[in-house]
């Protein structure tokens, strides 16, 4: 009672707001866009040496342990013993356009807070007061029975095809919601950090790490365990919460509705004598909108809601905040780590050996994506690079004077330069001065990305050449080499698998040739790599033995009771 009763004094002193979700004009603290910050948020979660997320079964089980922590804890002033249910109570039926969503009812005060308008169509539940909770309040979303499974139908007014999407921006804040409500409850055992930063570890890679001890052999899973599907794991995380709770789960999502998600107060058993502390979440909420944005552009460009300057506009018809990411910083991270791969040098050969500096160029795939498709001021070319690139400018003046031929009823003076009415349309390739410039080392940091197919995700490098191609002006050179980077995979072999064998036998002979020339001891060298167990000392290596036969190539094998003692016969040489 003790530890409430603080947490209540903290916020009638205003230390704590429940006013919602954050406003769309209001800002983050800087330290959140800091490189410390972002440094820290790429490493990957390790509580021990036993657990440590490196794929979704890692983040599956640091939800199981997550969602006994809260019912342990939450059990101790409230009883949370009930029968299984198959069905979810609250459940809302969500009609936009010709669409229908069901949606857990208590993700709609998200919606209804952040909202200047109605954002529900008549018949709506009558509010009781602007400050009453969720499921007392009149909202559909929680009924006077926490086991009724009854479905309430809402019409949103505004019939937009990213719904799903901004559904599922939902249901990632509310996470952070979430975490602040079980930081109040214990946050040494019930914080949703490690968790959320999981999210995005798994959530930027295209395949998961292996563990691998042959220099040649990649060290990437292609297997199940490498994509993250969002919608999924959270779903997962509210049944769980669910059916741990039973009984108890109106009551959390109270709780939890009351929190605000901006700030956390961080309370523990463990530091009953110190006084509870107010943490700010910029930097989680942050992740959580790097998470969502990762998601967002690993989609094909191809489906009908995958545009992301569409999304930002629908977001700000519901009211709701725009995505809020780090900067790019010209890409920085990821154009060192592209060169440390292709052209390692002393000075950066180690960097490419550290996850750290591959997960802070995953992150600025994501980030220099979405400055592409935002069309950002960061990534243009400014006026004195373009007149300094002169195969750039020549291109440009070239295909300029072309169009304008063409458009006077000239034909160009070769049927091959740019914009010839030989070889196509007049208006086969756009005028420059339609189309922005990309800079140069932000192009050559999309290469970079383009060209590691197993390091980055397959969508964003999808979506990275559509946008450089379609909606920048590039030169014949660079569009080459954007093709041949898309086809080209520059991560893993580089050999084939026959000449690889050939450069261990070619080696072994030279080991032997060097052992008979210089009279040197080099069968350490040509040893197996695995140390042998006691019981298999003095017999031949296991790479001598054909597999099905049992048989040992090249030595013989003595039989068994066959000693010439016991015979009495001579052994033969």
């Amino acid at each position: 009672m003790a530890d409430v009763e603080r947490l209540l004094r903290l916020r009638r002193k205003g230390m704590m707001d429940s006013a919602g979700s954050l406003s769309p004009t209001q800002k983050r603290a800087s330290f959140a866009y800091s490189n410390e910050s972002r440094r820290k948020s790429v490493k990957a979660p390790d509580e021990g040496p036993f657990v440590k997320v490196r794929s979704v079964f890692d983040i599956c089980k640091q939800v199981r342990g997550f969602v006994e922590m809260v019912s342990n804890v939450w059990s101790w002033t409230a009883a949370t013993t009930t029968p299984f249910r198959m069905s979810l109570p609250g459940l809302v039926r969500v009609s936009v356009g010709i669409e229908t969503f069901a949606v857990p009812g208590f993700l709609l005060q998200e919606l209804e807070n952040a909202a200047d308008a109605p954002l529900f169509v008549p018949p709506w539940p009558t509010k009781a007061s602007p400050n009453t909770p969720l499921s007392s309040g009149g909202y559909p979303s929680v009924t006077s029975s926490v086991s009724s499974s009854r479905v309430q139908d809402v019409r949103i007014q505004y019939s937009t095809p990213y719904f799903s999407q901004i559904l599922l921006l939902v249901k990632m804040r509310w996470l952070l919601r979430l975490h602040c409500a079980c930081c109040e409850l214990d946050y040494r055992v019930c914080s949703l950090k490690n968790i959320i930063l999981g999210m995005q570890h798994v959530v930027l890679q295209q395949y998961g790490d292996a563990e691998c001890d042959n220099i040649f052999d990649t060290k990437v899973s292609q297997h199940i365990g490498s994509f993250l599907n969002l919608d999924s794991m959270f779903d997962d995380i509210v049944d769980q919460l669910h059916r741990s709770l039973g009984t108890s789960w109106r009551p959390f999502l109270d709780f939890v509705a009351s929190c605000d998600p901006t700030k956390a107060v961080h309370a523990s058993l463990i530091d009953s004598m110190k006084t509870p502390t107010v943490v700010p979440t910029d930097g989680l909420a942050v992740v959580i909108d790097t998470i969502f944005l990762a998601n967002f552009l690993r989609q094909s460009m191809n489906c009908r809601a995958s545009r992301l300057r569409d999304f930002h506009e629908d977001c700000r018809q519901f009211g709701i905040a725009a995505l809020d990411f780090p900067p790019l910083h010209g890409a920085r991270d990821l154009l060192a780590w592209a060169t440390a791969r292709t052209k390692p040098t002393l000075a950066n050969r180690s960097m490419v050996g550290k996850k750290e500096t591959e997960k802070l160029a995953q992150l600025d795939a994501v980030l220099l994506t979405a400055a592409l498709e935002l069309a950002s001021p960061e990534i243009i070319a400014s006026a004195l690079e373009v007149a300094e690139s002169k195969g750039l400018s020549d291109e440009m003046s070239m295909l300029t004077s072309s169009l304008t031929d063409g458009h006077r009823g000239k034909r160009p003076s070769s049927p091959d330069s740019p914009g010839s009415t030989a070889g196509g349309p007049v208006g086969g390739r756009a005028i420059p001065r339609d189309r922005p410039v990309p800079a140069v080392a932000i192009l050559e940091a999309a290469m970079g990305c383009i060209h590691h197919h197993d390091t980055f995700p397959i969508g964003i490098r999808e979506r990275l050449y559509r946008i450089l191609t379609e909606e920048f002006f590039l030169t014949r050179a660079q569009l080459q080499s954007l093709a041949t980077a898309s086809t080209q995979n520059i991560d893993g072999k580089r050999l084939s698998h026959s000449v690889l064998l050939h450069m261990v036998d070619t080696e072994k002979s030279r080991l032997r040739q060097y052992r008979c020339d210089n009279f040197v001891d080099t069968s350490h060298c040509t040893a197996p790599p695995l140390v042998q167990s006691l019981s298999e000392h003095g017999k031949s290596p296991k790479y001598l033995k054909h597999p099905s036969l049992d048989v040992t190539v090249g030595c013989r094998r003595p039989r068994p009771n066959s000693s010439p003692a016991s015979t009495g016969q001579r052994r033969r040489p």
